[in-house]
């Protein structure tokens, strides 16, 4: 089978091209070849060793997503049977994306669990509930997956990714998936998280989702249909920052911070709209896969691939996470004096 494969230098999009590679498909990567990435790397060693077929081929398409309809002939030589687009984040680029899949069995859509919105409540979510999303990127999201629908029918196929973790992702905190829960955790230091860490999130393994598509290629029963690809088990922040903390030996202190003073003073709490309980059931039954990440396995894998950032000792941190740590000292300060004030109130206002 011939794969293209769009924006597939990212950290999740090179596990398609890996997985493909390995079950003997000739791949097509395409991508603007400005971050290098060991994806090729990673590809070729797997492809190489695969023991039931003939190692894939890797091929590179250095373009632009934006202007993919120019390189329409190459892509039309390669001639794929299965699309998988990582980067398509509106309705304009779904029609860009059905143009150069016209002869493509298969096109698979990376969408987002965010089309759900916000408040989604304690049961998980399947894929029956009615999308509602809250932030452009959602948004544009949905507007996606309609579009490509209403283009290609039953060739389309849509995976919703929850919160990814693996190789090449970044932890979930309160400014966004960033390093600085790892380095404040590393140093010691307290991490704020949202109403004590109490709200329930289904993080997914990368590979995960990766072996979802990969089926979804071949599968009938994917023809026009919508995957939750989350995890199996669905856990609270609290639990999550602290599987983290346990990985690096150390203690989590958490702070909580009430989302409703988060919402009005940013205005928006939906950075936070992936800590929500999801269910994966419908891909593991018309897929075949069971999710095979834990949460002390995606932790891991995490956090032993991102660079060690040492809060306090290095000299040559990145701004951003300069920033947000500075911003977390603060609201660390706060809270800390909050907790002084209410138990001095509390002890001198004692009804019993």
């Amino acid at each position: 089978m011939r794969v293209l494969v769009i924006g597939g230098t990212g950290a999740f999009a090179s596990r398609v091209t890996t997985a493909c590679l390995a079950s003997g498909d000739d791949v097509m990567v395409v991508s603007r070849g400005q971050r290098a990435t060991p994806a090729d790397q990673q590809a070729g060693q797997t492809s190489g060793h695969a023991s039931a077929h003939r190692p894939g081929t890797l091929s590179w398409l250095q373009a632009d997503r934006a202007t993919l309809a120019a390189h329409q002939a190459e892509i039309e030589a390669f001639a794929p049977d299965a699309v998988v687009d990582a980067i398509c984040f509106d309705a304009a680029g779904a029609d860009l994306l059905a143009r150069v899949s016209a002869s493509a069995r298969r096109v698979v859509l990376i969408s987002t669990v965010d089309v759900y919105g916000e408040e989604v409540g304690a049961e998980p979510v399947t894929e029956e509930r009615e999308p509602a999303p809250v932030t452009p990127y959602a948004r544009g999201k949905l507007a996606a997956e309609h579009a490509l629908l209403d283009a290609v029918g039953s060739r389309a196929t849509i995976v919703r990714p929850s919160h990814m973790l693996g190789r090449g992702f970044r932890t979930a905190g309160l400014w966004g998936r960033t390093e600085h829960v790892v380095a404040r955790l590393r140093a010691g230091r307290p991490v704020a998280v949202l109403d004590g860490g109490r709200g329930a999130i289904t993080p997914v393994w990368a590979g995960d989702v990766a072996a979802w598509v990969q089926a979804s290629l071949t599968a009938p029963r994917a023809d026009g249909e919508v995957f939750n690809a989350v995890g199996g088990e669905i856990t609270t922040m609290r639990h999550y920052l602290e599987a983290i903390a346990a990985h690096l030996g150390v203690t989590a202190r958490l702070l909580p911070v009430p989302s409703t003073v988060v919402r009005d003073a940013l205005g928006t709490a939906a950075q936070f709209a992936f800590h929500r309980p999801y269910s994966c059931a419908k891909a593991v039954r018309l897929l075949g896969h069971e999710p095979a990440g834990t949460l002390a396995s995606m932790v891991a894998e995490t956090v032993d691939a991102m660079p060690v950032r040492r809060l306090g000792v290095d000299t040559d941190l990145p701004p951003e996470l300069l920033a947000a740590d500075a911003a977390e000292d603060a609201i660390a300060e706060v809270v800390d004096r909050q907790a002084r004030e209410l138990a001095v109130v509390l002890a001198a206002n004692d009804p019993r």
